[in-house]
């Protein structure tokens, strides 16, 4: 294996706190090229068996990785996966690994699946590298998602919005009763206002992903989660008993114009509401900003926890 970048070994020592004890090769890489992901050698350079063939080095992604561990995550990957998937994903994974020993290799070799083990969930960090690097592994396709990777998440609040994008969480200022008192034009919405506060919204979040240095996404799933996302899924819905719904961008700008041009009092009307839920105007002015700046492929409202 050779190193794919003058710099590599260099900066993956960096990464690990330490040389490398073996050849490796980067696999993946963040945005600003630098090294998340290695593919390590079945053998160290003295020769012992290496069993971990995929290797999470990237910063920010072994944090996140182990405040989900922290949390409990391993124990919820095991209940959540059937245990016949993650099992096979380690069959895959050492298959995959053996065939790159020499067949007339004498001497101990590494032996079980994803990390080592084979069955059940060992260690997070090693099916996420496994996933990142290009592998069918189950778990670190729920981890990605657990880490917002792939999703979009809008927990929308009065005054800051909290996103979860690129396993990253952030906030932007939605003052959303200020929103909703600008919008007042005699007892319908202020059509100037309307586009003058859409505008606001979407130049908070795209400076607020260039203040942390994240790349825009686009056609990931947008996840409205909280009070509002679950108030969001009753209108859309027409059911007061309603915590969840998928939709896509076309009907959350229907949404959107069906609020934009009722009178307030029948903005609080619609079937599906309750009473606490109040004027959601100010909520679908910020589904409707970032949807229009990031094309998701699906927009969820709420979840079945409405959480």
């Amino acid at each position: 294996m050779t190193y794919s970048h003058p710099n590599d070994r260099e900066r993956v020592t960096d990464l690990l706190g330490r040389p490398p004890m073996g050849p490796f090769s980067v696999v993946h890489r963040n945005h600003l090229g630098d090294p998340v992901v290695i593919e390590n050698a079945p053998f160290l350079d003295d020769g012992t068996p290496m069993p971990t063939r995929y290797w999470l080095i990237g910063s920010k992604e072994t944090y996140a990785v182990a405040v989900l561990e922290a949390a409990g995550g391993v124990r919820r990957a095991e209940r959540e996966i059937d245990v016949d998937l993650i099992a096979a994903a380690h069959e895959r994974h050492q298959a995959a690994r053996e065939a790159r020993i020499p067949a007339d290799y004498e001497g101990p070799i590494p032996t079980g699946g994803i990390g080592g083990t084979r069955r059940g969930v060992k260690c997070l960090h090693a099916h996420y590298a496994c996933f990142l690097a290009g592998e069918d592994d189950p778990v670190g396709s729920w981890v990605h998602r657990e880490l917002g990777f792939g999703i979009c998440r809008l927990t929308i609040g009065d005054p800051l919005t909290t996103v979860t994008v690129d396993g990253s969480v952030l906030s932007i200022q939605t003052p959303l009763n200020d929103i909703n008192d600008r919008l007042e034009h005699g007892s319908y919405a202020n059509p100037a206002e309307l586009t003058n506060i859409i505008g606001e919204i979407t130049d908070a979040f795209d400076d607020t992903l260039r203040r942390h240095d994240i790349i825009r996404p686009h056609e990931v799933e947008l996840l409205i989660s909280g009070e509002y996302g679950a108030a969001l899924a009753r209108l859309e819905s027409g059911t007061s008993t309603c915590h969840s719904t998928s939709i896509d961008r076309d009907t959350a700008e229907e949404l959107f114009r069906l609020l934009a041009t009722d009178a307030v009092t029948d903005r609080l009307d619609h079937p599906g509401l309750l009473d606490s839920d109040g004027d959601l105007l100010g909520a679908i002015c910020v589904v409707v900003a970032v949807g229009r700046l990031l094309s998701p492929s699906m927009i969820t409202l709420g979840s079945p926890t409405t959480s």
